[in-house]
């Protein structure tokens, strides 16, 4: 009987870290099939050749922001909507790269900690949103045009 019980746990535990794999993997798979997607637009139509970043930017619509080198070695952005319709390419070397937006967002805001930050079209132009948290730990967002890194928006919960 003891052993019964004990080959008993054994497959509960297994059963119940598989399901939690299952269940991280289901939860997981909508945003890297967004990625894959976004990756195989931007290398069809932008001839992307060595993509090193992805970004997901929410706001009036959703955008997907793959950046990388193009066939000529220049770094590139390439902003796909939702729908993967349509995309834009924007040269890395156009505006202000992404150390340059957190770095000014350290520098004027001093943020407790920066959450996140992405590359997306807000008012038909290309912008940085950064995401923080406020020194109160209050959540704060920070979109910069990307051309010349001036403040779009800010919406600042104090």
């Amino acid at each position: 009987m003891r052993k019964y019980k004990r080959w008993l746990w054994i497959f509960l535990l297994v059963v119940i870290i598989g399901s939690m794999w299952f269940i991280y993997h289901q939860a997981r798979n909508p945003a890297a099939t967004a990625e894959t997607r976004a990756i195989n637009i931007a290398q069809k139509y932008a001839k992307l050749q060595h993509p090193d970043g992805f970004y997901t930017y929410h706001r009036n619509a959703t955008y997907y922001t793959v950046s990388g080198k193009d066939v000529d070695n220049h770094g590139i952005f390439v902003l796909i909507n939702e729908k993967g319709n349509h995309a834009t390419v924007y040269r890395q070397s156009s505006g202000i790269s992404k150390n340059d937006a957190l770095e000014k967002t350290w520098s004027t805001k001093k943020p407790q900690k920066v959450l996140n930050i992405n590359f997306g079209l807000y008012q038909s132009k290309p912008v940085w949103e950064i995401v923080y948290r406020s020194v109160k730990g209050r959540l704060c967002y920070l979109t910069l045009d990307f051309k010349t890194g001036n403040t779009i928006q800010l919406i600042e919960n104090i």
